[in-house]
């Protein structure tokens, strides 16, 4: 009965709700099916319900043969209006239901902090994580490593002003007073031929040349000190540095040293070198030995106030001082420290391969050399020169000059030494800047050809990596072996050599432009720091080339004869087919010739005794 009530009441409800006739819906084919939207889907279902008897299985007919919806489930209010689409095409209702993509929604919440706090994803989360940093920190540092431990090209070691400038030995005779004052109006003109290594001669006071009386006192008549540091003062403003020329090996005998060592007043005994001599057996005193002056005759002579002999290599005015004597190398040591003081970057030390001899004066042996008893040459001279013993004296020298001038100063000598010597000098480390062993050079006279020329710097520069090129020496100069426009051509050959040309100020001034420009030059990556490759072509013309990777190359060429050639370079190691002249001697223009800038390696003309300087971009086989 309740449950009767209950559908009576709800039908009463419905039937309220209900519109007063049944309105079918349906259009012409004609028209267009159209979406309905769910109000209406849900009132048509409400009126087809109308057309079953108490919720009867079958359909009433109504007459229209209108066909109705049979099955209700097929419209469910719980799908989303945009998945359903209902269409009324010819008066039947039609039902679009779209396929609906179903997607993973994974586990809730709850579910995963159900594992949150489980022990074993707790350990493995830390592990994870830990172990995450520890490969990033590895890779990191792995990283870093190759970047430290990786082989680098290393830099090449920054050249110091006198291996980028050539050394100009200035005389009291270029000097327009003939004095320190006269030097400051030459540099200007220097610096206009990018000279920066000036190289002053003995200023130290003397009564004759090479006679020193005081190694710490100029000479008045070449200036006093306040004239030296303006000098001194003026180059630096100038980027120039002052090079001083000094002789170590003896003093004069009016030297104060000398003069208490003679009556024997300590501690100046032994700062020079005595001995007794011998007795003939009829009472005649002789030297010690047999020793020779490099001058001719006995190396010793008798002083009657002592009563002993003293030594001398050079002449009898000029006594060899004892470099045995600690006191004595420090004596010396004392005045370069003087000089450096004063502004001098440098020094070229003369005559120290006479600085020691044997100390138990033992007999030089016979020369094989044909000449007279008395000459040097009769002897071979291993007990006075060359001495092991010469390198820890200037050894000590040398470090005062380093530690002085922060390991920029200039440690060189003025004469040759043997590759032999040179090896015990730098056993331990290099002793000496600028080895020389120039003699080919400083004897060489006009007719010197390609040969000795390649000979004599081959061989050289294969022992040191940076000489110097002594090419006026001590006794004749350059220019008056041979005439100027040949010295000329051997001037501006030598510049781009490996190593520092040491030069007179004429050498610098008769062929100006090409030496200013050979000059500047020696600046570049390629002179620095190229490779040398010396030969000979055609059998007359001496050559060389300077070679670097990605900088350009230089070669130089000297005709050594007395007649024009056209040489082939392109056979040399990284010669383009084109070459630049670069520079060229006064002697290679001919009058009223236009000179060519562009050659073609394969023909390249060269005039007698000239010297052309070109320029090219390597090939690529270059290293």
């Amino acid at each position: 009965m309740e449950s009767g009530r209950q559908d009576l009441d709800n039908d009463e409800m419905k039937e309220s709700s209900r519109p007063s006739s049944v309105v079918p819906t349906y259009k012409s084919e004609s028209d267009e099916s159209t979406p309905v939207s769910f109000d209406q889907q849900l009132k048509s279902h409400e009126l087809l319900n109308m057309g079953k008897q108490n919720g009867g299985e079958s359909d009433l007919d109504d007459g229209t043969k209108e066909r109705m919806l049979t099955d209700e489930s097929k419209i469910s209010p719980t799908k989303d209006a945009t998945e359903v689409k209902f269409i009324s095409e010819n008066g039947d209702a039609k039902i679009d239901i779209e396929t609906t993509k179903q997607t993973l929604s994974g586990m809730g919440k709850e579910e995963l902090m159900k594992f949150a706090n489980d022990p074993f994803w707790v350990r493995l989360r830390w592990f994870l994580f830990i172990s995450f940093w520890v490969l990033w920190i590895a890779m990191l540092a792995g990283a870093i490593a190759i970047i430290v431990m990786a082989p680098k090209c290393v830099a090449p070691k920054p050249k110091k002003w006198w291996e980028e400038s050539p050394i100009v030995q200035l005389q009291f005779s270029d000097s327009p007073t003939k004095d320190l004052k006269g030097f400051k109006s030459l540099l200007d003109e220097l610096k206009e031929q990018h000279i920066k290594a000036i190289c002053l001669p003995s200023i130290m006071k003397g009564s004759l040349e090479g006679h020193t009386d005081n190694f710490i006192e100029l000479d008045p008549q070449v200036g006093d000190v306040n004239d030296l540091e303006n000098l001194v003062k003026a180059a630096k403003e100038r980027d120039q540095h002052l090079i001083l020329e000094l002789d170590p090996n003896h003093s004069s005998m009016k030297h104060s040293w000398f003069e208490q060592s003679v009556n024997n007043k300590d501690p100046y005994t032994d700062y020079y070198i005595w001995a007794d001599g011998k007795t003939t057996s009829d009472g005649r005193k002789q030297p010690p030995n047999n020793w020779l002056s490099v001058n001719g005759g006995s190396a010793w002579e008798w002083n009657e106030q002592r009563g002993q002999y003293y030594l001398h290599q050079f002449n009898k005015t000029q006594p060899d001082l004892n470099f045995y004597n600690p006191t004595v190398v420090e004596e010396f040591g004392d005045i370069l420290k003087h000089w450096l003081k004063l502004g001098i970057s440098g020094f070229r030390l003369a005559n120290t391969q006479y600085l020691t001899e044997d100390s138990t004066l033992r007999d030089e042996s016979l020369s094989t050399i044909p000449t007279e008893i008395d000459n040097y040459q009769s002897l071979v001279h291993v007990y006075t020169r060359d001495r092991p013993e010469n390198a820890v004296v200037l050894t000590k020298w040398q470090e005062i000059v380093h530690d002085e001038t922060k390991g920029q100063g200039l440690f060189s000598l003025q004469d040759d030494i043997g590759a032999d010597i040179l090896e015990v000098y730098n056993e331990k480390k290099a002793l000496i800047n600028l080895p020389q062993s120039s003699q080919f050079l400083t004897t060489a006279n006009a007719s010197i050809n390609a040969t000795t020329l390649y000979k004599g710097i081959k061989q050289w520069i294969t022992i040191s990596s940076w000489p110097g090129w002594d090419i006026n020496g001590k006794q004749y100069s350059l220019r008056q072996r041979m005439p100027g426009d040949i010295a000329d051509s051997i001037v501006l050959m030598s510049m781009l050599l490996p190593g520092t040309p040491i030069l007179r100020l004429n050498d610098t001034l008769s062929a100006k432009n090409a030496f200013a420009i050979l000059a500047k030059a020696r600046t570049s990556a390629t002179f620095l720091y190229g490779e040398t490759d010396p030969r000979v072509v055609n059998g007359s013309v001496f050559v060389y080339t300077r070679l670097k990777s990605g900088n350009p190359g230089y070669l130089v060429a000297y005709q050594s004869e007395e007649y024009p050639a056209v040489i082939d370079l392109s056979s040399i190691r990284g010669i383009s087919e084109e070459v630049t002249i670069f520079a060229y001697s006064p002697n290679y223009a001919q009058d009223g010739d236009a000179l060519k800038t562009k050659l073609l390696s394969n023909m390249i003309p060269i005039l007698p005794k000239s010297t052309l300087i070109l320029t090219f971009v390597p090939k690529d086989d270059v290293d």
